[in-house]
C-alpha cells in the first residue's frame, strides 16, 4: 500500500511524459458566496479533477437541484429558438463563430436572471408569432384545398356533362342536365375508374336537381396514397352503389390541416351516393382517412364561380397577413440571433457550474461546501494564488460597490504576480490599504461582512489512488490515445505512449514498405497539417475524417518511415529503383535473344565483394529466385524486430519495480523473465544474425536451418545434425537448463518471500504486511507534519478562529461519499487482507502466462513478413493487370487506352493498397503494441486525469 502525499522529490514536479504527472488530493472550504465564482475561477484554469462527495445521493437530493431546474427552463426555451432559426434558415454558417462571452467575467446573479427573462420574453414573442403564422398558413392551405376542390368538380362536370356541339361561352347552361343526359352519364361512368350505381335510385333522385343535393356529391380532398383504400373500402361498404372519381393536385399540401405537418400528394374525389345514411357513413370513413370534405361544391356553375371569387380574394389576404407575420417574425429571430451564441455558452456554463458544486459536501454548521479533487502537485501553487485572487477582488467588490466583475482578472500574469509564495491554507476577509488584516474585535459589525467570503485548500495525504494525467500536445496527443484506448496507465508507471511514437509508425512501415504508397500517405498528413485552422474551426466533422484528421501525425511519421523502408526494399509501386549499379552481373549465352530464348534460364554472378550502398539489390527484382530471398530476408527481420521490440519493453518493467521499490518482483519477475526469454529468442536472434555474417558459399557449407535447430533444442538437446558454429551443442544445453531453472523460480520465489514478511508483521504485533506499511507510512507523514515542540504546523494557521477546520483524522469520511477517507478507492492498491493462496494462484497464472507468450508473442511478429510480403505481391499484381497493358500500344488508341488504364490503377491503388492494406498494417501493429510489447510491463489499472475546464462544453 502506498501513501500518496505531497512530500515528494522537487524533480518530479514537471514529469508528465515518461510517466504520469504526480498527483495531490486537495480540499476546498468555500463559503456559499463564494462558491460558484470558485468552480467559475477552477474551471478556466482547467487543473482540478472533482471527486463526487454526493455519489450516495440522487439527482433531486442535491444542493442545487432548484437552480438546475431553472436552467433545464432556459435551456429549453434556447432549445426552441434555435430549432425557429433552423425552420426560418435565419443564420448561415456556424452562429458560434463570434462568441465572446468564454472571455467574459462571470456574470452575477443578477445579469443571470436578466437573461433569462429575456430569453423567456423572446421564447413567448417568438412562439407566439410562430403559432400566428402556422395557423394563417393552415387556413391558407384550406382556402387552397377548397379551389382546388372547386376547379375539379367544375372542369368534371364541363368535361362529363356538356356536348361536344353545345356552345361553350353559355357557362350556365354547361350545367344543365336534363334526365336523359343523366341516364347517359351514370351509363358513361362504368369503368375502370367508376362504380355502378343502381338505375331506379337513380330516377328517384333526377326528379330534383337543385343546389346541395345534386346527386347526393360529396367532394373533399385524401392524401393520394390513400386513394386507393378509400375506393376499396367504400365499394365494400356500400356494396357498389357509388359512382367515385378522383382528380390528382400537383401542388404539395400539408397532410392534416388541424396541426403543422409534412407537405404531400394529395388528390379530390367526387363520390355521388344516394340517401343520407349512406352520406354519413361517407363522411366517417373519409374522415377516419384524415380526409377533408367541403360543402360548398354544390348548385350551379354560378354558385361555383361567385365561391371561387370569394375564395380567391380570402388567399390573397391570407397571403399579405402570412408574409408579414413571417417577416416580423424574422426580424425578431435576427435580433435574438446576435445574443444568441453568448447566452447559449453562458447558460450551458452557468449548469456546468453548479453540477459541480453539487459534488461539494455541504456544511451547514459553518455555512459553507467542501469539495474535494486531484490536480497536479505542480499546480498547487497556481491554484492557491488563483483563489486569493479571487477572495481579495471579491471582498473588494463587496467593500466598494462601484469596483466592477469586469475589473476581477484571473488570468496568468495576474496570479504570478500574487508572490512566490502562500500558506496552503488561507482564509482572507478584509483588507486595509496596506495589506494588512483588519482586527475583527475592533469592530463586530464588520466580523460577518470579513469573513463572508472565505476559500481554503488544504492538502490531504491518503492512500486512494490518483488519477493519471500525461501532459500531451497537439503531437504527441494521437500517440497517447492510442495507448489510452487499450487502458490508463496506472498511476505514475512508464507511458508507453512515449516509445510508442517512434515504434507504431515503424512497424506500420515494415509492413508498409512502398516508398510510392509512403509519400501518398506522407502527402495526406502534410494537407491535414497545413490546413490545421481550417479544419479546427470544423465544430462538426464527419467521424472518418475526424479519426483522420485526429491522427495526422501518426500518418506523418507512418509515411515517412514507409518511405524509408520502401527505399530499404527497393520498391516503388512495385518496381525497382536503379539508383545505384548492380553488384549482380548477368551472364548471357552467346547469340542470345530475349524473344527467341525466353526459356533458357540466366545466372547473375557478384562483381567482386563490392556491396549494395543501401537496401536491397535492385537486380533480385528480375530474379527467378527472388520471391525465396526477400521471404528469407523479411521472415528473420521480424523476428528480430519482435525480439528487440519485446525486450525493451520487458526492461521497462524493471524501471516499474525500481521507481516503486518493488525488490520481490525484481528477484522474483524480472530476473528470472530475462534470463528465460534470452536464453531461448535472443539465443535465436543470435544465431540469425551469425548466420547472417557468415560466407557459406566460402566454406563450401550449407546453412543449417534455424528453426529445425530451435525444435531440437529442447525435443534433442545435445544432438546436432547441421552445426553452425563449434561447441553449439554445449552452449544449447546449458541455455535449455537455465531456461527450466526460471521456471521454479517464477513459481515460488514471491510467494514465500511475502508470506515471510507477512509473518514477521504478525509477530511485530500487526494484523498484516499490509497493515505494517500502512503504519510506516503514517508515522513518516505525522513526522513530517508536526514540528519539534509537537505543535501543528505554522501552515495551518490562519483560519478565523470561527471558521477553524480541523485536520482529518484516518476514520473521518462524507456521509453520502461512497470511498472512504482512508483506504484504496477501487482503481489500484493493496488494501486487502494479506491471502497466501491468493498469490500464489496469481503467480502460477502469471508464469504460464510469461511463459506460453514469449512463444506466441514472438510468432506473432511474423505478421510483419506476412503482410510486408503481401503488400508487395499485391502491388505487383495490380500494376500487372492494368498499366502495364497500356505501355505497348501506339497512337490515338494507345493515348487513351493509357489515361483509362492509369486512371484504374491510380484509382484501385489509393483505394486498395492505401485504404484498405494501410489500415491492415496499422491494425496490425496496433495489435504487436497492445498484445506483444505492453503486456510486457504495462498494468493498465488507473483511471484518466479529466479536470473541470469550460474548454469541454459542447456548443
Amino acid at each position: 500500500m502506498q501513501l500518496f502525499n505531497s512530500k515528494k522529490p522537487a524533480y518530479q514536479s514537471n514529469e508528465a511524459i515518461f510517466r504520469s504527472a504526480p498527483m495531490t488530493l486537495v480540499q476546498f472550504y468555500v463559503t456559499m458566496e463564494l462558491a460558484r465564482d470558485l468552480v467559475f475561477t477552477l474551471g478556466n484554469l482547467g487543473q482540478v479533477h472533482f471527486r463526487d462527495l454526493n455519489a450516495k445521493l440522487t439527482a433531486f437530493q442535491r444542493t442545487f437541484i432548484t437552480e438546475l431546474r431553472n436552467i433545464d427552463v432556459v435551456e429549453l426555451n434556447l432549445t426552441f429558438l434555435f430549432s425557429m432559426m433552423a425552420k426560418y434558415s435565419t443564420f448561415k454558417g456556424d452562429p458560434f463563430a463570434n462568441l465572446v462571452a468564454d472571455e467574459n467575467p462571470l456574470p452575477t446573479a443578477s445579469e443571470m436572471e436578466e437573461i433569462k427573462e429575456r430569453v423567456a420574453a423572446f421564447h413567448d414573442k417568438i412562439k407566439h408569432l410562430d403559432d400566428s403564422h402556422s395557423a394563417l398558413e393552415l387556413k391558407k392551405y384550406k382556402y387552397l384545398e377548397n379551389r382546388h376542390v372547386i376547379n375539379s368538380v367544375h372542369n368534371f362536370h364541363k368535361s362529363s356533362l356538356v356536348p361536344s356541339n353545345q356552345d361553350a361561352d353559355d357557362e350556365f347552361r354547361q350545367f344543365e342536365i336534363e334526365d336523359d343526359d343523366e341516364e347517359a352519364l351514370l351509363n358513361e361512368g362504368r369503368n375502370s375508374d367508376s362504380f355502378e350505381i343502381d338505375r331506379n335510385s337513380i330516377h328517384e333522385t333526377s326528379t330534383n336537381l337543385d343546389g346541395n343535393s345534386l346527386f347526393n356529391s360529396i367532394c373533399g380532398v385524401v392524401s393520394r396514397d390513400k386513394i386507393p383504400i378509400l375506393r376499396k373500402i367504400l365499394w365494400r361498404t356500400l356494396r357498389g352503389n357509388l359512382y367515385f372519381n378522383d382528380i390528382p393536385i400537383d401542388e404539395l399540401l400539408p397532410e392534416s390541416l388541424e396541426r403543422q405537418s409534412d407537405l404531400v400528394h394529395k388528390s379530390v374525389f367526387i363520390i355521388y351516393i344516394h340517401g343520407e345514411y349512406l352520406r354519413e357513413r361517407v363522411r366517417r370513413i373519409i374522415n377516419s382517412l384524415d380526409g377533408h370534405i367541403y360543402d360548398n361544391t354544390g348548385g350551379g356553375a354560378g354558385g361555383r364561380l361567385a365561391t371561387l371569387n370569394e375564395l380567391n380574394a380570402k388567399i390573397e389576404d391570407l397571403n399579405n397577413v402570412v408574409e408579414s407575420t413571417k417577416s416580423h417574425l424574422i426580424t425578431e429571430l435576427l435580433v435574438f440571433q446576435e445574443k444568441y451564441p453568448d447566452w447559449y455558452y453562458v447558460v450551458k456554463r452557468e449548469r456546468s457550474i453548479f453540477e459541480e458544486l453539487n459534488k461539494f459536501d455541504e456544511d451547514s454548521t459553518r455555512r459553507c461546501l467542501v469539495g474535494e479533487g486531484w490536480i497536479p502537485r505542480s499546480e498547487v501553487e497556481n491554484i492557491r494564488r488563483a483563489l486569493k485572487n479571487l477572495v481579495r477582488a471579491k471582498t473588494a467588490s463587496a467593500n466598494n460597490p462601484l469596483v466592477l466583475n469586469s475589473e476581477i482578472s484571473l488570468s496568468n500574469d495576474t496570479l504570478n504576480n500574487q508572490g512566490a509564495s502562500a500558506p496552503p491554507l488561507f482564509a482572507v476577509g478584509n483588507e486595509d490599504q496596506h495589506g494588512n488584516d483588519e482586527d475583527s474585535d475592533d469592530d463586530n459589525d464588520n466580523d460577518d461582512q470579513d469573513f463572508n467570503f472565505v476559500a481554503v485548500l488544504n492538502e490531504l495525504a491518503t492512500t486512494r489512488t490518483p488519477p493519471t494525467y500525461h501532459k500531451t500536445n497537439k503531437f504527441t496527443l494521437g500517440f497517447q490515445s492510442i495507448v489510452d484506448t487499450y487502458g490508463i496507465s496506472s498511476y505514475q508507471e512508464v507511458n508507453p505512449g512515449l516509445a510508442t511514437i517512434v515504434t507504431f509508425p515503424f512497424m506500420f512501415a515494415i509492413m508498409f514498405g512502398d516508398l510510392g504508397h509512403g509519400f501518398i500517405v506522407l502527402l495526406i498528413a502534410l494537407y491535414f497539417v497545413k490546413n490545421e485552422r481550417h479544419f479546427d474551426s470544423m465544430r462538426k466533422m464527419d467521424e472518418i475524417l475526424g479519426m483522420a484528421y485526429s491522427g495526422r501525425y501518426i500518418m506523418l511519421l507512418m509515411g515517412f518511415f514507409s518511405i524509408f523502408t520502401g527505399l530499404l526494399y527497393n520498391d516503388i509501386f512495385s518496381k525497382s529503383m536503379t539508383i545505384f549499379n548492380s553488384t549482380w552481373k548477368w551472364e548471357f549465352p552467346e547469340n542470345f535473344e530475349p524473344s527467341l530464348n525466353s526459356s533458357v534460364p540466366l545466372v547473375a554472378t557478384r562483381k567482386g565483394t563490392s556491396v549494395y550502398p543501401i537496401g536491397l539489390d535492385w537486380a533480385w527484382h528480375g530474379a527467378e529466385n527472388g520471391l525465396l530471398f526477400t521471404n528469407s530476408y523479411k521472415m528473420k527481420m521480424s523476428v528480430l524486430m519482435g525480439y528487440i521490440h519485446m525486450t525493451y519493453s520487458y526492461f521497462f518493467s524493471l524501471v516499474n519495480y525500481r521507481f516503486f521499490n518493488s525488490r520481490v518482483d525484481i528477484i522474483g519477475n524480472f530476473i528470472p523473465g530475462l534470463i528465460f526469454m534470452q536464453s531461448i529468442f535472443g539465443y535465436l536472434s543470435l544465431t540469425i544474425v551469425y548466420k547472417w555474417c557468415v560466407d557459406w558459399f566460402g566454406t563450401n557449407r550449407q546453412p543449417p536451418g534455424l528453426l529445425n535447430m530451435l525444435i531440437n533444442m529442447f525435443l534433442a538437446p545435445g544432438s546436432i545434425e547441421d552445426p553452425l558454429y563449434k561447441g553449439q551443442a554445449v552452449v544449447q544445453v546449458i541455455l535449455v537448463l537455465l531456461a527450466l531453472c526460471c521456471v521454479p523460480w517464477l513459481l515460488v520465489y514471491k510467494p514465500m518471500i511475502l508470506r515471510r514478511e507477512n509473518l514477521k508483521a504478525k509477530d511485530a504485533g500487526y494484523s498484516d504486511v499490509h497493515s505494517q506499511r500502512h503504519h510506516a507510512l503514517q508515522l513518516q507523514e505525522e513526522e513530517e507534519a508536526l514540528v519539534p515542540n509537537g505543535e501543528v504546523n505554522s501552515e495551518t494557521v490562519g483560519l478565523h478562529p470561527d471558521d477553524e477546520v480541523d485536520l482529518l483524522n484516518e476514520a473521518f469520511h462524507f456521509p453520502n461519499d461512497i470511498e472512504p477517507m482512508v483506504g484504496n478507492s477501487g482503481h489500484g492498491g493493496e488494501g486487502e487482507e494479506f491471502n497466501f493462496m491468493d498469490i500464489v494462484i496469481h503467480q502460477v497464472i502469471h508464469t504460464i502466462e510469461f511463459c506460453l507468450n514469449c512463444v506466441s508473442h514472438t510468432a506473432s511478429y511474423l505478421r510483419l513478413w506476412a503482410l510486408s510480403l503481401a503488400h508487395a505481391q499485391l502491388s505487383s499484381v495490380l500494376w500487372t493487370m492494368t498499366i502495364q497493358n497500356a505501355f505497348g500500344a501506339t497512337g490515338t488508341a494507345g493515348i487513351i487506352m493509357t489515361f483509362f488504364l492509369f486512371a484504374m490503377w491510380f484509382t484501385l491503388t489509393l483505394c486498395i493498397l492505401v485504404m484498405m492494406e494501410g489500415t491492415s498494417a496499422m491494425l496490425h501493429s496496433l495489435r504487436l503494441h497492445w498484445v506483444e510489447a505492453m503486456s510486457k510491463f504495462f498494468e493498465g489499472e488507473g483511471y484518466l486525469f479529466e479536470p473541470y475546464s469550460f474548454k469541454n462544453i459542447e456548443l
